[in-house]
């Protein structure tokens, strides 16, 4: 089974929740104040189930498994994600592979800074980590990588963090908007900033069994479906796809990863309410 195969499916859910979950901000640091989408997303923690769905006949991956774990959380200061994803996935050569794959990211509420964590491990051993920070300046956007070793680099003015995305993509589906094209930078694998292409459907009733105490998952969701671009690739065809059901307060309902030979699938199985932060 290829090595970026196994990174990528870690890090698209990572980069998509994160798109859908950490936000507060306009869309663009020099928006006065929040977004009317930011005003009813609740800080959380929600547990989802993998599983295949479906594979082609020439299929890298015949069985898969797994789970991941999502915190968005407000603070003082900003706003922190962290995920966590467990798979294991076996190829038509058997031998399966455990693989997992964490992400933290903080921004903060002017979307000017960014701090990011990545870490992939295999079988249990860390395979792979990436550490660095983002500052949004004047004209354009500075990235310094600390790990695995020390690097600057210069992206566009207009690229995105995380958080920036997923304010963005619940304004357009609150305002009916279907379609959009962003450069969104989150710092982990090998191509840490993509073109991601939106399409954004009408509300959905929701329809899960999630166990679900504070009843946040119950309101009808947005069926966001993503096509993940990498910038440095002329290629027409996006590196993969994804589908995910979000309702206005932020929390998912459940997605769908397209790796083009495969189809894994993400059913959301707990989801509680995190208390506000105690600030000055």
């Amino acid at each position: 089974m290829p090595e970026n195969l196994r990174n990528a499916v870690g890090r698209q859910a990572a980069l998509a929740l994160t798109v859908i979950f950490g936000a507060a901000l306009g869309g663009c640091s020099a928006q006065a104040g929040p977004s009317p989408a930011a005003n009813g997303l609740v800080s959380h923690v929600a547990e989802y189930r993998l599983r295949l769905v479906s594979t082609s006949a020439n299929s890298s991956v015949i069985a898969a498994r797994g789970a991941f774990g999502f915190r968005f959380e407000k603070v003082c200061d900003g706003w922190i994600s962290e995920l966590r994803n467990s798979l294991i996935l076996q190829g038509p050569q058997g031998g399966a592979i455990n693989s997992s794959y964490s992400m933290t990211q903080w921004e903060d509420f002017a979307a000017k800074h960014y701090r990011f964590r990545v870490r992939d491990f295999q079988d249990g051993y860390l395979t792979d980590e990436v550490n660095g920070n983002a500052e949004r300046q004047d004209d354009k956007v500075v990235v310094h990588y600390e790990k695995p070793v020390e690097v600057t680099e210069e992206l566009p003015v207009d690229t995105l963090f995380p958080t920036q995305h997923s304010i963005k993509l619940l304004q357009r589906a609150l305002d009916g908007q279907t379609f959009a094209s962003d450069r969104v930078f989150d710092g982990g694998g090998d191509t840490p900033t993509y073109q991601i292409s939106s399409v954004v459907s009408g509300a959905i009733p929701a329809d899960n069994k999630a166990k679900d105490e504070d009843h946040i998952a119950s309101n009808p969701f947005h069926r966001i479906s993503m096509a993940f671009f990498p910038i440095e690739n002329d290629d027409e065809r996006p590196a993969y796809e994804m589908s995910i059901d979000y309702g206005k307060n932020g929390v998912a309902q459940g997605l769908v990863q397209n790796y083009g030979d495969f189809k894994l699938k993400g059913d959301l199985i707990r989801v509680r309410e995190l208390p506000a932060p105690q600030c000055d």
